[in-house]
């Protein structure tokens, strides 16, 4: 996705700032939803939260009175540009981090924390609070730049991380792999930002387009890891993409939504199964986000289910959802991008799977 700043190779994020310039192009993300987002903002400014000091708003998704095929909310948070650490104070150093461009979730359970890459190569750590089953505050707790081999903080195309699963290492420690596009590669870091061992480049990721590569990864019970491409690839029908294991070199074509502009922008585990996100974006079209359960099939084509279909063309206030990861058995979270434009924003929402 499109970042107009980048940070400095020694870790320096004061000179980024959320909203820079917004190009033609950009411009019509804007317009695609700006007028669901006007109701929205007056619904967030008539909700109180713990966390509203701090720049945090509740809202929801679904517009009044829907009731949703396939998915319940357990609570939505729109989150700062910039974190503001509000009263009572915190950790000061993490004052004016920028929160945007999240593209990835990871979620370790034993320590209820919470990761968040940003395509601008941040790792950001932090803790969510629950009342009653309900999303109701975010905390961050750390924030530090994605490094390479030589200790610099990455930056430009090396820096856009899409995809992450939090892994237990052989003693215990967490460790989280990153899936990265336009530099193609997985990379291993530690949750200080600094990397273990080498870049992966498996096979699957040679064909991938320069902006459409590692933007899904998740743990198959059966199959391992499985890396998913945004979009299409050279050798596949349009409206199609791929799937692959990386430790047996099985791969499997992806059908996408049949919505124009529909991409594969994250996975995550779902039982035996995926859970697939999708984002449709082609403006005059509404903003489409899917949910699909996915199949990993003996054929080489995996067998892909919609399980709830959200749109702006319905009232849904939606955003450019990229990121995705499980909490429990039955509660899920998803995480806007928000391009670094100040129209966009960045929704953290929690829900539900439920049938009908």
């Amino acid at each position: 996705m499109s970042r107009p700043c980048s940070h400095s190779r020694s870790g320096d994020r004061r000179g980024c700032q959320a909203g820079a310039r917004v190009t033609l192009g950009q411009l019509t993300w804007l317009l695609a939803w700006l007028l669901p987002w006007l109701a929205i903002t007056q619904l967030a400014l008539g909700l109180a939260l713990p966390g509203q000091a701090r720049g945090i708003a509740a809202t929801t998704l679904a517009p009044a009175g829907a009731t949703p095929r396939g998915i319940a909310e357990c609570g939505t948070l729109h989150l700062p540009a910039v974190w503001r650490q509000g009263a009572p104070p915190g950790n000061e150093a993490l004052e004016g981090t920028p929160l945007g461009g999240l593209s990835a979730l990871g979620w370790e359970p034993d320590t209820e924390t919470l990761y968040l890459a940003s395509d601008e190569g941040w790792l950001h750590r932090a803790r969510l609070s629950f009342e009653d089953d309900w999303l109701v505050d975010f905390t961050l707790l750390a924030s530090h730049p994605l490094r390479d081999a030589a200790g610099l903080a990455l930056r430009g195309d090396a820096a856009d991380a899409e995809s992450l699963l939090v892994e237990a290492g052989s003693t215990g420690d967490t460790t989280l792999l990153i899936g990265f596009e336009r530099e193609h590669r997985l990379q291993r870091f530690r949750p200080d930002g600094h990397p273990i061992g080498d870049p992966l480049r498996p096979p699957g990721l040679v064909e991938a387009d320069h902006n459409a590569g590692a933007e899904a990864l998740a743990a198959h019970r059966h199959e391992g890891l499985i890396v998913g491409l945004e979009g299409p690839v050279r050798g596949l029908a349009e409206g199609n993409t791929r799937l692959f294991a990386p430790e047996s070199g099985r791969q499997w074509r992806y059908p996408l939504a049949p919505e124009a502009g529909s991409a594969l922008t994250a996975l995550e585990a779902h039982g035996d199964h995926l859970l697939a996100l999708e984002r449709a974006f082609a403006p005059p079209a509404p903003l489409v986000i899917s949910l699909r359960r996915v199949r990993l099939t003996d054929s080489n084509t995996a067998t892909v289910e919609t399980l709830s279909r959200l749109s702006s063309g319905e009232g849904w206030r939606l955003d450019n959802f990229e990121g995705l990861t499980r909490l429990d058995d039955e509660r899920f979270l998803m995480v806007s991008d928000d391009n670094f434009i100040r129209l966009q924003s960045t929704l953290l929402s929690c829900f539900r799977l439920r049938d009908g």
